[in-house]
């Protein structure tokens, strides 16, 4: 009953909002029909409306709108798309009555002026009726909302907005709405061209650089980052000018939601982490990825790790046949084994405690398990503690891949997915010359017996055990002390789900002697991180916490490379992925030789002997 009583009172809505549309083109007919005759006292602007002229109007009118659904459209939600359709509904009225009344123009006084003007008051009686209910009932909104009890700690906040766009205005709207939650100060953009205009009353102080400034004068205690899906670039530059300042930084959330118009100053979040990109994160579609990884057993190295442990958790949705998870950290394997068993119900999973370098237990898992494709993630990465102990780097780096390859040829594997660096590219240290020559060992076994391999490159990955952002926050929970080494010192980032969609796509593009890299936009530098990443703290620079500059730990970059000036650049089937084409290397009859007296000069622990054998297997390869 309740429903069929909520139902009748719809209709009667739409058949109200259709009467009253009705009754204002009749309106606007007997005014502009008293308009042409001056006022003077005749019937027959009011007698029009029911002869026959008048009635063939009503009817296309009503016909129209109908058509159109415009009584559909609830006035209190009036949109610019509901004006418009109401001026489209007048149109197609005027255009087809038109004809009607030149044809009985000698029956019926007519009048091209007066036919005009009641075409446009009735479009502007239409669109007026619909701002108005769409004024009171905003108006009426709003105080209910003010008179709620509001528990928020953007009370009482003065407010920069950033993007003085379309995504700026429904901020602004927003905190109109909600007029103890804060009140905006002014807009921020760089675009020259609103510069000192208004929106809404407020006006556009200026560019991002000067925010600091505004922030000031104006006594902001908040700055609302209003750019959807923006660049990280601005993202840093607010985060980095008010590092200094007590001003506390919003971004919006999700794209979806402005889109829906689900926006609300509730949602406003915190900056992340991984807005601090130098681009838009990137997704790319599995499905060939399942194609190839289905029904098949999937052998993932280093799988207790943040890479190899995301890696287990992709492949495990794709329903592989079996799924090997190799580490030498109980500890880290007991914890991702656990994961998949109580949240997923993975069955498939088998973890397997042992150390690559170990030919006898390697052999006994290929024998056992017998992999079609290897992920390869194990590997020792940090930069400075390679540099002091060199021969580790060598010896589980090279060594511990070439086994697995072996290995792999030796059983039929299919596929072989080394992952990289981007210190590889015209290394100065032992890690990036390590993987350096991994990379060219794969090459070497591209096509043996089947079996097709390639690497994959990688920038920093935020979020990964041991990353800037892990070893900045532990500085800031112990000493509120950031150390940077250099001030000029830049990386590319990237976050652990891109990682592993890179990781994984590369098995399905693969063509052999090939690398793959995604796209990460522009390097970032680790001191604007740094000042970044305090600021997420909800710390001041120079008031909470610290920078200091600490000079490089040993052989590290400035700014790293993804690929040399030997090799070729091409796109793939996805835009953010790149295919880098590599020049031949030598055979792996040749390069044995070579990796093996490397490896002889690690266990001698003869840097000195490993850095010649490294230039000889690679002449870009220079560590001082």
């Amino acid at each position: 009953m309740a429903l069929r009583r909520k139902r009748q009172n719809g209709w009667m809505g739409v058949v109200g909002r259709l009467t009253v549309d009705v009754a204002m083109l009749n309106v606007a007919t007997v005014l502009a029909v008293l308009a042409r005759l001056d006022f003077r006292a005749t019937p027959w602007p009011w007698v029009y409306t029911l002869r026959f002229p008048g009635l063939v109007e009503n009817l296309v009118f009503v016909a129209a709108s109908v058509l159109l659904q415009t009584p559909l459209a609830l006035w209190s939600y009036a949109s610019l798309q509901d004006v418009e359709r109401a001026a489209l509904v007048v149109v197609i009225t005027k255009v087809l009555v038109l004809p009607l009344l030149m044809a009985t123009r000698g029956e019926v006084p007519w009048s091209g002026g007066a036919f005009a003007a009641s075409a446009v008051l009735c479009f502007l009686f239409m669109a007026g009726m619909r701002g108005v209910a769409r004024w009171r009932y905003g108006r009426y909104t709003r105080q209910d909302r003010v008179e709620e009890p509001v528990q928020h700690t953007m009370a009482a906040a003065r407010v920069l907005i950033v993007g003085a766009g379309d995504a700026g205005d429904m901020v602004l709207r927003e905190f109109e709405a909600h007029p103890k939650l804060g009140k905006v100060v002014g807009l921020v953009d760089d675009d020259v061209a609103k510069r000192g205009c208004t929106i809404r009353g407020v006006r556009v102080l200026g560019p991002v650089a000067t925010i600091a400034d505004m922030a000031r004068r104006t006594r902001a205690t908040q700055a609302v980052i209003a750019i959807p899906s923006h660049a990280a670039a601005v993202t840093r530059a607010v985060l980095s000018s008010l590092a200094d300042t007590g001003v506390q930084v919003r971004t919006l959330p999700g794209m979806w939601e402005l889109v829906d118009g689900s926006i609300h100053v509730d949602d406003l979040r915190p900056i992340q982490l991984e807005d601090l990109l130098a681009r838009t994160p990137v997704s790319t579609d599995l499905g060939p990825v399942r194609d190839y990884v289905e029904g098949k057993r999937i052998l993932v190295t280093g799988a207790g790790g943040s890479i190899g442990a995301e890696i287990v958790r992709q492949v495990a949705r794709l329903n592989p046949s079996q799924l090997i998870m190799l580490g030498r950290g109980e500890n880290r394997i007991f914890r991702i084994d656990r994961e998949l068993q109580e949240r997923q119900g993975v069955t498939c999973a088998v973890p397997v405690i042992g150390d690559m370098r170990d030919e006898a237990r390697m052999t006994w898992l290929f024998d056992t398990y017998r992999p079609d494709i290897i992920f390869h993630a194990a590997a020792h990465k940090h930069v400075p503690l390679m540099e002091q102990n060199p021969e580790e780097a060598i010896l589980n780096n090279v060594g511990g891949t070439r086994t697995l390859l072996r290995l792999a040829v030796s059983h039929g594997a299919e596929r072989f997915v080394n992952i990289s660096t981007d210190k590889a590219v015209n290394p100065v240290n032992f890690m990036g010359a390590s993987k350096r020559i991994v990379e060219l060992i794969v090459q070497a076994n591209d096509g043996r017996e089947h079996l097709r391999t390639t690497s994959v490159r990688f920038g920093n990955v935020l979020g990964s055990k041991g990353s800037v952002a892990e070893v900045f926050q532990k500085q800031l929970q112990e000493t509120r002390t950031l150390r940077v080494t250099d001030p000029d010192m830049e990386r590319f980032f990237m976050l652990i789900p891109e990682a592993v969609h890179l990781v994984l796509q590369a098995g399905a593009l693969m063509q052999g002697r090939d690398i793959f890299v995604l796209w990460m936009g522009e390097p970032i530098r680790i001191l604007d991180l740094a000042r970044s990443y305090i600021k997420l703290a909800g710390l001041e620079v120079g008031r909470d916490a610290s920078i200091i500059i600490t000079g490089n730990r040993g052989n590290e970059k400035v700014t790293e490379e993804l690929w040399s000036s030997t090799e070729h650049v091409v796109p793939t089937d996805y835009e953010s992925i790149m295919r880098v084409e590599c020049p031949a290397c030598a055979e792996i009859a040749v390069l044995r030789p070579a990796v093996d007296a490397l490896l002889d000069a690690a266990r001698s622990h003869d840097a000195n002997a490993m850095r010649a054998a490294l230039h000889a297997i690679d002449p870009c390869i220079n560590i001082p």
